[in-house]
């Protein structure tokens, strides 16, 4: 309203003005006027009733507009379908088959040698002999040696060395695969786990403390080759050693495995149903200087394997029947499950099962040389074990494996330092092994790591725990082991490898003689270790490729057996050659 009432104003001023204007041009014309008649007297003119000017009043129109509405006709349609037979001829064109790219093949080299030398005068010799690609026949050669001449301040003569040779071939037939492999085997030690200073009254020569072990032995098979179907599979093995010491020992061991299963189809959702029988004997003739002993162990073992979706079972039964100077028939369980939980990245496991194991030469002088020739060779009873873990893969490159085992066993052997040595009195340099009832758990964990074809690193972790029921400790067993192995691949050119080894503190049986002449039985502890190994490879060609090894890079002297030192830090130089 405000700025209507300035309007109104503001058009009353202008029409004020008009008038103003008017009254002064018509005074203007008439003063004209008069000047031309010579008007001699003066006139007023006054204006009443100013000009008011009024705005009329807005109608709005009230009128809509419209579309005249037209009334629209629904037409009637008549139409029919008349049927008819169009002919479709048709023209078979041939399909090409796809065409298969081969696959590049490596090229193969029928030989290949690797030799080294290292302190300690420790020469390396390494060879392999072998046919190349056949669908027919296979054949090949191995021969290995290595030895050191060192010596450790303080300490009997260290000499050891190993050497074996052999030789395998295999005859590929339309249904069967049949093999052959003779193997002889050569590990030489020294007994040096003495200090001759602290016994000036024995004067042994190295020869007087030499050991060594000589194997010769084959193995025989034949094997079906039947991958797909319903046929029965088969693998029938046959193998002998014979075992000799320096000391009279002598092991005689034949073995016959036979495995037959078949494929059947019980229930319909089932991806593998296999029925399986496997059986095996173990025979040992064992003679030394104190027994003339045999013994075997007769294996049998029904089982029955069962595959759908993510879940695979196995149930079986295992008997044991141990033949020694009694016969003793021992009935295990076996089941074994696994399930697929996310595929490729979770499976979890778990089962039970149990066994009878023979304690032999051979097996106790793979893993310590220092025993005395009549160790005591009992059977081992694992009489139930739980075992479960997870495993799969985290991402493209990680893999993991976590696992348990729970054991009972009867008559564990473990070494302690023999006290009445054949060598000399108070030697304590050789091993026999105690027994015992023991109760046993694992905890494992590995994981791995790969890249590529470039870089690939696993660390395995062990947790072992004992419960004994005589024996004070799990002599010369470790609580705690760890390893971990990396290599690193640079452009096929160079290659980088590393070792960590390490383990907790072990213990060893001691005695202590007392002023009374009592015997007390003392633990005594080996320090635990670490031991670190690198190596670089330099390959020069695709044949030739020059190499050095680094061992126990810290330098620490630790101890595997009681009273057994280890080299400190040594290294190796050498070449390898494929021809």
């Amino acid at each position: 309203m405000k700025n209507r009432s300035k309007i109104i104003k503001l058009r009353l001023c202008m029409s004020g003005i008009k008038v103003i204007l008017l009254v002064l041009v018509s005074t203007t014309i008439i003063g004209l006027t008069g000047w031309s008649q010579e008007v001699s007297e003066t006139e007023e003119i006054t204006v009443v009733a100013p000009y008011q000017p009024s705005v009329s009043d807005a109608f709005k129109i009230n009128v809509s507009p419209r579309i005249p509405e037209e009334k629209l006709d629904k037409p009637d349609f008549d139409y029919s379908i008349e049927a008819k037979t169009i002919q479709t001829p048709v023209f078979l064109e041939p399909i090409k088959p796809a065409k298969i790219m081969g696959e590049s093949v490596s090229k193969l080299y029928r030989n290949y040698a690797k030799i080294g030398l290292g302190n300690y005068w420790t020469p390396l010799f390494e060879f392999y002999a072998n046919k190349l690609r056949s669908k027919k026949n296979a054949f090949g050669v191995y021969v290995k040696h290595l030895s050191s001449s060192g010596e450790i301040k303080g300490y009997a003569p260290t000499g050891n060395s190993n050497t074996t040779v052999s030789a395998y071939g295999k005859k590929f037939m339309k249904n069967q695969t049949l093999s052959l492999e003779v193997d002889y085997n050569r590990t030489g030690a020294h007994f040096y786990g003495y200090k001759p200073d602290s016994v000036p009254d024995l004067d042994l020569s190295k020869k007087d403390i030499k050991q060594s072990y000589n194997r010769f032995g084959f193995n025989t098979g034949i094997e079906s080759n039947h991958t797909r179907g319903k046929k029965v599979n088969n693998q029938t093995n046959l193998g002998y050693y014979y075992l000799f010491d320096r000391y009279d020992a002598t092991e005689h061991k034949i073995k016959v495995d036979e495995q037959i299963n078949k494929q059947f189809e019980f229930f319909e959702f089932s991806e593998i149903e296999k029925l399986g029988l496997d059986l095996g004997l173990d025979y040992y003739i064992n003679k030394d200087t104190i027994t003339d002993h045999n013994s075997g162990l007769i294996r049998i073992d029904p089982y029955y394997n069962l595959v759908f979706d993510q879940y695979s079972f196995k149930v079986g039964v295992r008997a044991d029947i141990a033949m020694d100077s009694s016969t003793k028939v021992h009935v295990y369980p076996i089941v074994a499950i696994e399930v697929k939980v996310v595929k490729e990245i979770l499976r979890t496991y778990a089962g039970i099962y149990g066994e009878m194991n023979k304690n032999s030469l051979k097996s106790f002088s793979d893993e310590n040389p220092f025993i005395i020739s009549t160790i005591e060779k009992r059977f081992s009873n694992n009489k139930l074990s739980q075992f479960g873990g997870i495993r799969g893969r985290l991402g493209k490159y990680l893999d993991y494996n976590l696992s348990f085992v729970n054991s009972t066993i009867e008559n564990m052997p473990m070494f302690v330092n023999d006290t009445v040595s054949a060598l000399g009195e108070g030697l304590y340099n050789q091993f026999t092994v105690v027994y015992d009832k023991v109760k046993y758990s694992r905890i494992i964990a590995e994981f791995g790591f790969h890249y590529k074809n470039k870089f690939n690193a696993m660390l395995k972790g062990k947790y072992n725990s004992y419960f004994l029921d005589n024996e004070d400790e799990a002599w010369h067993k470790p609580a705690l082991e760890i390893s971990l192995s990396a290599d690193y691949n640079m452009q096929d050119k160079i290659l980088l490898k590393a070792e960590l080894i390490t383990r907790s503190k072990m213990y060893a049986k001691g005695y202590e003689i007392t002023a009374s002449n009592d015997i007390i039985v003392k633990a005594l502890e080996i320090d635990p270790m670490i031991d670190l190994n690198l190596g670089v490879e330099y390959r020069y060609s695709n044949v030739l490729s020059g190499f050095l090894t680094l061992n126990n890079v810290l330098g620490q002297r630790f101890y595997r057996w009681y009273n057994y030192p280890s080299y400190r830090f040594n290294m190796m130089l050498g070449i390898t050659y494929s021809f």
